[in-house]
């Protein structure tokens, strides 16, 4: 899962918005010294990707790519998901998706924790108003283009843009099976503390 989906479990489960963030930098054991909140929110990342990338509906779609996306399938894929989710907002959370952004981006204020790349996310999350421009298509593949950006060389990422139309449908599908099944699972793990 990308931001959108982080930031909305993380919401939804009662645990640190930035610490479903930082999750994305931290690596190896988990920083005892960190607050608390950073590292149940670190955990519930890791959490949350393990369970993605071993579903049979996640690992199917990215399977079904054919080369050379394939090779990006699981960014491909949790971008898609972001997409999903923002299209499918209301079914998920009471708040209008607006609204939640707006108070993510209240909540992600840096700290003396955050990597200086955590920092430039954030401000680019916000100066550009990202995870909004996840709700349509053109948006969505806009941002899946410009991870090509964080490569070395250049990947297929920019020309993804007829795969995604011809599976579309097959994506939403799949998505629309799996994330209520993600939600299940991190409330699960949030009771379990």
């Amino acid at each position: 899962m990308n931001y959108l989906a982080h930031l909305h479990l993380a919401h939804i489960s009662h645990t640190s918005l930035a610490g479903a963030l930082l999750g994305e930098y931290a690596r190896g054991s988990i920083d005892q010294g960190l607050p608390v909140p950073l590292q149940i929110g670190i955990r519930l990342h890791r959490q949350i990707d393990s369970f993605t990338d071993a579903h049979p509906l996640h690992l199917g779609a990215v399977q079904s790519l054919p080369p050379p996306f394939r090779r990006y399938g699981g960014i491909i894929m949790d971008m898609m998901f972001d997409h999903f989710l923002a299209r499918y907002w209301s079914r998920y959370h009471p708040w209008a998706l607006a609204d939640f952004i707006g108070y993510s981006h209240r909540q992600l204020v840096p700290s003396e924790h955050w990597p200086p790349t955590m920092i430039t996310l954030v401000q680019r999350l916000k100066q550009h108003r990202l995870l909004a421009q996840y709700e349509s298509f053109d948006g969505i593949t806009r941002a899946i283009a410009r991870i090509d950006g964080r490569f070395r060389r250049p990947t297929p990422l920019p020309r993804s843009t007829p795969l995604l139309r011809a599976r579309y449908d097959e994506m939403e599908l799949a998505f629309l099976a799996f994330y209520p099944e993600l939600l299940d699972f991190v409330l699960n793990q949030a009771r379990q503390g």
